[in-house]
């Protein structure tokens, strides 16, 4: 295993509370193969059979939705560490929700059903974390349905608050392009934009590139 194997998953959250060693000899004794993508590559179509867990060991990929009429809605960013629908593994003729692509050149850690299977019998703090994985992916699928009902502005809004917290300043960087950001809200890009302009006219908010100052976080 390459050093960037072991720090992607060291990263994962599926490991949290295992030693270097541990996971180590724990992947020693399953199979599984790192697959490469280029940008734009995509590796998953909504659809598929899932019969892998898949595992981001660098780089980054994203989950999208994509309807009948073309439009697309992000749900989620992948970045390295992270699990890519793991809910999905063991649902009976379980197949994957979303298309997944590789936004700039990853690489992925793939291991089969059976074998994770195995892994969960044999380290019941993997089970566990498991666990809580997906409790933590049903409490972000709900927010995510919370947006359907919300109007542009109201989305707009709701993201400009959820980055204040995490950042914790009112004068956040966005890390989205505006594309990207608009599907992740589900909406145009347009939309987003007047949206944007129309907040910096009532002065709520000031914008110089990816950089926004919030002057009037109660008006979101």
């Amino acid at each position: 295993m390459d050093i960037d194997t072991l720090n992607g998953l060291k990263a994962c959250p599926l490991f949290k509370g295992l030693a270097e060693n541990e996971i180590i000899d724990l992947m020693h004794r399953v199979q599984y193969r790192v697959q490469e993508y280029e940008r734009g590559a995509v590796f998953v179509l909504a659809g598929d059979p899932c019969r892998h867990a898949n595992i981001v060991i660098s780089g980054e990929t994203s989950a999208k939705v994509i309807g009948p009429s073309g439009r697309v809605i992000r749900m989620d960013l992948h970045h390295s560490g992270q699990l890519l629908a793991p809910a999905f593994l063991f649902v009976k003729d379980g197949q994957y929700p979303v298309t997944i692509e590789a936004e700039r050149a990853s690489r992925v850690l793939r291991i089969g059903a059976d074998d994770m299977r195995s892994i969960l019998q044999f380290e019941p703090r993997i089970a566990l974390n498991l666990v809580a994985i997906l409790s933590n992916n049903i409490n972000f699928l709900t927010r995510k349905v919370s947006l359907l009902s919300m109007t542009v502005r109201e989305k707009v809004g709701d993201y400009i608050k959820t980055e204040i917290k995490r950042q914790g300043t009112n004068s956040i960087v966005l890390t989205l392009s505006r594309q990207q950001l608009a599907d992740e809200l589900g909406i145009q890009k347009y939309s987003l934009q007047r949206c944007l302009h129309e907040l910096q006219e009532e002065g709520v908010i000031h914008i110089d590139g990816r950089h926004v100052d919030v002057d009037a976080p109660g008006l979101l």
